[in-house]
C-alpha cells in the first residue's frame, strides 16, 4: 500500500466571479469509481477567500489509480483545468488538459487514457472534442533502444 496526497477544494473569490474545484477520485482496474476514504485529513488554505480546502492522505492498494481533477471557472463562465492520474505507487502516469470544451493529452502513457474517459463520464463534463490518444507521440527511451 502506498499513500498518495490528494486535494479536495471548493472555493470562490470574494466577488464571486472566479471559482476553483479540486476533486479526488479512486478508480480500480475494472473502471469502478469511488470517493477516497483518507487515512488522514488536514484542513488547508483554499485558493480563494470563500470556501474550504483539505489535503487527503489516501492509501492505494495494487490495481487502484488515484485521480486528481482541477477545474477553474473564470469571469466569463469558461471552465478550464486538468486531470491527473497516479498509479498505485504514487507516480504521475497520465495528464490531460480541459479547455474550451476540449479534452487533450498533455503528458504520460496513453495506456491510461481510459481512466480519464471514465472520470469524464462520471463527472458529466461537457466535451465537444477529445484527443486523449495522439498518434504522433515522441518515442520513449525503451523504444529508442529497441530501434538501434
Amino acid at each position: 500500500m502506498t499513500t498518495v496526497i490528494l486535494r479536495e477544494e471548493k472555493s470562490k473569490s470574494r466577488s464571486g466571479k472566479h471559482a476553483v474545484r479540486y476533486i479526488a477520485l479512486i478508480v480500480d482496474s475494472k473502471g469502478n469509481i469511488r470517493v477516497p476514504k483518507p487515512s488522514r485529513r488536514e484542513p488547508t488554505k483554499p485558493t480563494y477567500s470563500k470556501g474550504s480546502a483539505e489535503t487527503l492522505y489516501v492509501n492505494l492498494s495494487e490495481g487502484e489509480y488515484a485521480v486528481q481533477v482541477r477545474l477553474v471557472k473564470n469571469l466569463k463562465g469558461h471552465v478550464k483545468g486538468w486531470i491527473e492520474v497516479y498509479d498505485s505507487n504514487g507516480r504521475l502516469v497520465y495528464r490531460a488538459v480541459y479547455r474550451k470544451l476540449k479534452l487533450r493529452y498533455s503528458k504520460g502513457d496513453v495506456a491510461y487514457a481510459w481512466i480519464v474517459e471514465r472520470v469524464i463520464e462520471h463527472l458529466r463534463l461537457p466535451i465537444k472534442r477529445s484527443n486523449l490518444k495522439p498518434k504522433n507521440l515522441p518515442m520513449t527511451e525503451a523504444q529508442k533502444l529497441t530501434r538501434q
